[in-house]
């Protein structure tokens, strides 16, 4: 006892000189680590941090998740704002989340990214959260350990502004892999930023970068480069910092309309992708190969489930009634049901042997016509290439009955003497 007391009254409150067991000793961070819910596994957690509000953080968040996904890893996002909670309306998702005995589940997006907010739990999503800190701290480790999360890759957490008791609470009660810190070009960013690193190495937690938005809006006309906010200053606290810039996100109305559309899945656009491909290599999660691979795999089997039809056409757009003498087609690009482009490719009409050489270079899959003659109806089909012979009336409208499998197949008639091939005296070259 009194050896106890002796080592207690010498203490100098550094634990990790001591191997003393007394109630003094400062618990590790792991102590602090709130429990994942028992059927989930998390592999990575990134926070999305600033040191204010109004930087666009949750679209950060939102749109790095969209990237991740898209590139085949499992996503999560634990949206930890609980104040301001917007992550769920930019992926068009209202309804309440549910639960089971396994604990409650997340909402889950179009594209499958998973999302735990306070607005899929509350009565209106218009209803405030007029919370006290601890309630609100004890919420996002809820999020954390009673959320039936399953198998994620990256978990995306959307941080509250500030350096606050809700970040030290995420800091603390999740195992933070690394942080993005997202700011905007004003001058005062410099120290706003400041305080989000200092608090990032104070938790000793990687920071993996910055990335400014609203950094500039591009003129319509001239393309130049507008500073909105002023001069930028991301990069000079970068190198102070020493840093990586991760991007620098302009002011783009379809970034806007994709959230306010509540379609951020749809949105398109390069401006995260470094950001994307650095949390990739630097947290490289297990199994990244074989979910690599896959990806690659669906990407081939998309593209060969790409297919080009090529009908023959008039300067009206309707099915030109004879094969050989057709001056133009109309090429249309579909992948599964889905028209991926539409554009016309000139023949100037240069006969049979010629147009199957041409189809078969822009490698075309089907070929709708109206008449045509055996000489090049065996030309296409050693090309490997389809013929749907007999078609009339509109080419879109053609094509989209090919589709969905209610055109019949009709009898090839040369338009051009009002004879079948079978009768055709050979000046048409229908018999080449």
């Amino acid at each position: 006892m009194s050896e106890t007391y002796e080592s207690q009254s010498s203490c100098s409150s550094d634990c990790s000189s001591c191997q003393t067991e007394c109630s003094s000793r400062k618990s590790s961070k792991e102590d602090f680590l709130a429990p994942l819910n028992p059927y989930s596994k998390v592999k990575k957690v990134i926070g999305i941090v600033s040191g204010k509000g109004g930087v666009g953080k949750s679209f950060i968040t939102s749109y790095l998740s969209v990237l991740m996904n898209q590139k085949g890893y499992n996503i999560g996002i634990l949206d930890a704002d609980i104040t301001g909670p917007s992550i769920p309306k930019a992926f068009g998702i209202h309804s309440k989340a549910a639960g089971n005995e396994l604990g409650i589940l997340p909402a889950v997006s179009e594209n499958g990214v998973k999302i735990m907010s306070v607005n899929l739990l509350l009565e209106t999503e218009d209803t405030p959260v007029i919370w006290r800190g601890p309630v609100i701290a004890g919420t996002v480790k809820q999020f954390w350990s009673e959320v039936l999360w399953e198998d994620i890759d990256y978990m995306f957490v959307d941080m509250p502004p500030g350096t606050g008791d809700v970040p030290l609470t995420v800091f603390q009660s999740l195992p933070v892999d690394g942080l993005i810190i997202v700011a905007s070009p004003q001058e005062l960013v410099s120290m706003i930023v400041s305080k989000a690193v200092n608090m990032a190495n104070a938790m000793d937690i990687p920071i993996l970068g910055l990335i400014e938005n609203y950094s500039y809006i591009k003129c319509g006309n001239c393309g130049e480069k507008i500073s909105v906010f002023g001069t930028s200053h991301i990069d000079e606290i970068a190198n102070k910092y020493d840093l990586p810039v991760l991007a620098k996100v302009p002011i783009d109305p379809a970034i806007a309309a994709a959230i306010d559309g509540e379609r951020i899945e749809e949105l398109k656009g390069d401006w995260l992708d470094l950001a994307a491909e650095t949390i990739e290599i630097v947290h490289e999660v297990e199994g990244a190969a074989a979910i690599k691979a896959s990806k690659e795999v669906t990407a081939a089997q998309e593209k060969a489930a790409t297919i080009k039809i090529a009908v023959t056409v008039d300067d009206e757009n309707t099915v030109f009634g004879h094969f050989g003498r057709s001056e133009q087609f109309n090429i249309y690009e579909i992948r599964g049901k889905e028209l991926i482009s539409k554009s016309v490719l000139k023949s100037n009409g240069s006969g049979h042997s010629e147009l199957v050489e041409l189809l078969s270079g822009e490698k075309v899959n089907v070929v709708i016509c109206g008449g045509i003659g055996m000489g090049a109806m065996e030309g296409l089909m050693d090309a490997g290439i389809l013929v749907i012979p007999g078609a009339e009336g509109d080419a879109d409208v053609v094509t989209a009955a090919y589709l969905d499998g209610s055109l019949a197949e009709g009898k090839g008639q040369c338009d051009h003497h009002g004879q079948n091939h079978e009768e055709c005296s050979g000046d048409c070259q229908c018999h080449d």
